[in-house]
């Protein structure tokens, strides 16, 4: 008998096992390739990311689950559905908190930072960046560090609080020089640079642009065309307008190439004062049309993406509604079930004991009247 409990027992716990293991493939299998769509901008990432939240919900809370929220924010921030996308993102805080992990959770606050960022909620963006900076000074992770100095850099810098700025920029260059990590130090330079020429440190300013350039590679787009913007402005502030706008001419041109026009309109902005002081007035003109061209399909876009946001949040809040609706539903047919099945059970009960009352009052009416004539006899 203990040799059949314990097969029994080890069968199961080896079943248990094997079921768990096959959850895990599947789970790794799922977040590889959806990790994988993000990568390619495949149209299929929000699709492999639902089937890697589909398949994480049958399962406890775990990293996996995070992961799934976390793409559906990065999509939804890229397509400009913020609200959507800060969203998936506090739910995937919540579940990092859940579970204590704190890598994770500390990637989910500087994510809903950046999307604080991106909607000109700076002091909102500061405050998450602040906790996301706390849990990354507990972990060995610097460069994670050096992320959050330079996010919280740029939400000071558009404060104006430009000491601020500086000292975050600096605090993300020591750790990217010592990681010898070219990109990190030209984003943290180009910052630096841009208070530079703020405050009119136009010295430093140059020298750091300088030390810039000869890093910069051909294809660090977005570097490139903020390189371009700030050594315009510098050589705009020297009153070498010419130079100026040569530098503004090639950051619009990398802008359009590249389909970057977080920088365009300031880029356009640029040329028109400078060919406002050069008195150059058709070119002013032509420059300004551009310019509102820009401005309204910029426009058009943002509030395009603000009211499919809208759409999209209330298909979601919609569809969320009609499962709930339908689990309600399934719930209460369960509860009637469960119900009518006590209600047999009970009226059975009540049957035998109405059969046994009536059965124990005849052998009692039996046993008096048997007695009653066995005394008359």
């Amino acid at each position: 008998m203990k040799r059949i409990c314990f097969f029994l027992f080890t069968y199961f716990f080896l079943f248990a096992s094997l079921g768990q293991k096959i959850d895990d493939q599947e789970l790794k299998y799922f977040d590889s390739i959806a990790f994988a769509a993000l990568e390619d901008n495949s149209p299929e990432v929000l699709a492999k990311a639902e089937n890697l939240l589909k398949a994480s919900l049958k399962q406890p809370k775990s990293f996996y689950r995070i992961n799934a929220y976390t793409i559906f924010g990065i999509v939804n921030k890229n397509r400009g559905y913020y609200v959507t996308s800060l969203d998936y993102y506090l739910k995937a805080l919540d579940v990092a908190e859940q579970i204590n992990d704190n890598p994770r959770r500390s990637a989910c606050l500087n994510n809903i930072g950046s999307v604080y960022q991106l909607q000109g909620n700076y002091e909102q963006a500061i405050n998450y960046f602040n906790q996301s900076l706390e849990l990354e000074k507990k972990s060995n992770n610097p460069l994670q560090k050096s992320i959050r100095f330079y996010n919280l850099g740029e939400c000071y810098k558009d404060l104006n609080k430009l000491d601020m700025a500086l000292t975050y920029f600096n605090n993300s260059l020591l750790i990217e020089k010592k990681a010898k990590n070219n990109e990190g130090i030209a984003y943290a330079q180009l910052g630096i640079a841009d208070v530079y020429i703020r405050i009119k440190r136009y010295t430093d300013a140059e020298i750091t642009l300088t030390e810039t350039e000869k890093i910069l590679e051909n294809d660090q787009s977005e570097e490139n065309i903020i390189f371009h913007k700030l050594n315009g402005k510098l050589k705009k502030e020297l009153n070498d307008f010419e130079g100026a706008m040569y530098e503004f001419k090639i950051g619009e041109i990398l802008s359009k190439k590249f389909k970057i026009y977080t920088n365009i309109s300031e880029l356009l902005k640029l040329q028109i004062e400078i060919l406002e002081l050069q008195s150059n007035w058709k070119h002013a003109s032509s420059k300004y049309k551009e310019l509102i061209e820009i401005n309204e399909k910029l426009n058009s876009a943002q509030i395009k993406n603000q009211l499919d946001d809208l759409n999209f949040r209330n298909e979601l809040v919609k569809k969320q509604l009609e499962i709930e609706l339908v689990q309600e539903e399934r719930d209460l047919l369960k509860k009637n079930e469960q119900f009518e099945k006590d209600l047999r059970i009970y009226s059975q009960r009540m049957t035998w004991f109405v059969v046994s009352l009536l059965i124990s009052c005849i052998a009692l009416i039996l046993f008096g009247v048997n007695k009653i004539t066995k005394n008359k006899e």
